[in-house]
């Protein structure tokens, strides 16, 4: 990762995808047998989520969206739940549309509410913790009393649902050990008074809070969380629940932060350093850096992240000053906490100067805005991996009969190939919107797209007759080879092709969702349109969607995914 920060030469969000894949493999050694479900919320960057896929991780997802981003990752939907105990009915009808079956709840309301749009579901009852020991409780808005989750899930029984499971969290970041302890305990009483009423859980879900362990908090001081011990104490307490019940016990964690905070990080520069005297009479340095609160370092007003000058690396002793460390944007809230103790920076940094901001993969791409004050958003380079070296190029002649090919093996089956003639047709209409995934000189991917009016589409019969003049651009195929699916290359050329569009003046991209696809395409914010009439060519449950090209407010594209 360290060698991408180098060679960056702009600001970027850099995720280091072997770290993120090590530390999930040193969890699972940790916790042999647990399931792992990662925190969507945490990451929700395509590669992260392909790679954990690839290692073996189910998703904790908390809306219909972020279902559908794990789907398109191709787990199962039963490796994916629904982990938000806060969903409306028009959520749940969705959630259950997707092939979800697995469902977090904490009142009688939403079991009722479940029971009437994902009859049959399985529930499992989140309990409250006091969230002591975090630097994020989460114990007001989430989780129910001992006696309202044995309510909740006595409803369930008797409406028809699965009284499957129980859960918790200790909140996020957790500091101690104690905090996991207390958990267990509440969760041993809770499952005798279940089994009491004749229901026997089939699994606890432990929740996340599982820590990062590069920052430092508001103070200044590095957070040294005892992860042995906790992970000691984890151990101990599934083995005591599952002492506890007359059938096999299974066990989910829900680690967000833990797999990514430490193997992500911000190059950023430095915008500029000043010194002005407060109305105390006290001399004050202030550090700005081109990223802040709003645009890659959300949670930078409880934790501060560890800074890098590597233009500066043997700045030490008197080269080092106090600064109050602060992000572009003209709001107060965008800087360190500033009432503790400064971070020491080099007094020499000039304005242009990389900054290296670690631990940031958490959360940082989740609460980017699109642009607050104008500051856009930061791209993301994704490094390491078992992926190949690819890259995307426009289509040359000889890459038909590969990409016919392709499109054979994905659409041969359910009789939806067109053939050569048909594809390179579509190809002719708009050469600069048809790209080539290529890995070596083998063709692993491509994506076709051409202008059309709203609400039409290619006639897959024919080739296509003319060019049409359009501000839409019709998405009309988009193929990733078999044996590289689910690595995230299908995003990349997504994000290519909307980057084109928003240069190339198009206001929306459409596309015709085939093979139960709808879910995928609405995880990247395709929404349906309910006045196409699609032909039968298309086959059964064919959806014709569209999106909106936004840009940021320079005028640049903004890829959205």
């Amino acid at each position: 990762m360290r060698a991408a920060l180098a060679a960056a030469t702009e600001d970027a969000l850099v995720y280091d995808l072997d770290g993120i894949a090590a530390r999930y493999d040193a969890l699972t050694e940790e916790l042999p047998g647990v399931d792992v479900r990662f925190a969507m919320k945490a990451c929700p960057v395509e590669e992260v989520l392909a790679r954990l896929a690839g290692r073996g991780a189910g998703f904790d997802a908390a809306s219909p969206g972020e279902i559908a981003r794990a789907l398109a990752t191709g787990v199962p939907a039963h490796r994916v739940h629904y982990g938000n105990t806060v969903k409306s009915d028009r959520d749940i009808a969705r959630a259950y549309r997707l092939g979800v079956r697995d469902f977090a709840t904490d009142s009688v309301e939403d079991v009722t509410a479940l029971a009437g749009h994902a009859p049959g579901a399985r529930v499992f009852c989140r309990l409250a913790t006091s969230g002591e020991g975090a630097l994020w409780g989460l114990s007001r808005k989430f989780g129910c009393s001992a006696d309202d989750a044995v309510r909740g899930l006595e409803t369930a029984r008797d409406a028809g649902l699965v009284p499957a499971g129980l859960s918790v969290h200790v909140g996020s970041q957790q500091m101690t050990a104690e905090a996991w302890r207390q958990a267990f305990a509440a969760l041993a009483e809770v499952l005798t008074a279940l089994h009491g009423r004749g229901i026997v859980p089939d699994h606890v879900n432990l929740g996340g809070g599982l820590p990062a362990l590069g920052y430092a908090d508001r103070r200044g001081e590095r957070l040294d969380p005892p992860l042995d011990k906790i992970f000691a104490v984890l151990r101990e307490g599934m083995e005591r629940l599952a002492s506890l019940s007359p059938r096999p016990l299974d066990f989910v964690v829900e680690p967000g932060r833990h797999l990514v905070a430490d193997h992500g990080a911000v190059r950023a520069h430095v915008s500029r350093l000043t010194s002005r005297r407060r109305p105390d009479g006290e001399r004050e340095h202030w550090l700005y850096l081109s990223c802040g609160k709003f645009n890659g370092l959300y949670e930078m007003d409880e934790v501060r992240y560890p800074l890098v000058f590597p233009s500066r690396p043997n700045a030490a002793g008197a080269d080092l000053v106090p600064a109050v460390v602060a992000g572009p944007t003209c709001d107060s809230d965008d800087a360190y906490a500033h009432e503790h103790r400064r971070v020491r920076v080099p007094g020499a940094v000039a304005s242009g100067d990389p900054v290296w901001v670690l631990s940031a993969g958490a959360y940082a791409a989740s609460y980017m805005t699109e642009g607050f004050n104008g500051f856009a958003p930061l791209p993301r380079v994704c490094v390491g991996g078992d992926g190949p070296d690819v890259r995307v190029r426009r289509v040359a002649e000889d890459d038909w009969p590969r990409i016919a090919a392709l499109e054979a093996e994905a659409y041969a089956s359910a009789s939806l190939s067109e053939g050569v003639a048909a594809l390179r047709s579509r190809g002719r209409a708009s050469p600069a919107t048809c790209f080539v995934l290529e890995t070596g000189d083998r063709v692993v991917g491509y994506a076709l797209a051409l202008p059309y009016p709203r609400l039409r589409y290619p006639d897959l019969t024919r080739p296509e007759e003319r060019a049409h003049d359009s501000r839409n651009l019709h998405l009309h195929d988009l193929v990733i080879a078999r044996d590289l699916r689910g690595r995230g290359l299908g995003g990349r050329l997504l994000r290519h092709l909307t980057a084109v569009a928003g240069r190339s003046s198009y206001e929306r991209i459409s596309l015709v969702a085939v093979g139960g696809t709808a879910g995928f395409w609405a995880g990247r914010g395709y929404r349906p349109e309910p006045g196409a009439e699609l032909h039968g060519a298309y086959g059964e449950g064919a959806v014709y969607m569209s999106r909106p090209v936004r840009h940021d407010r320079s005028g640049g594209p903004e890829e959205g995914f």
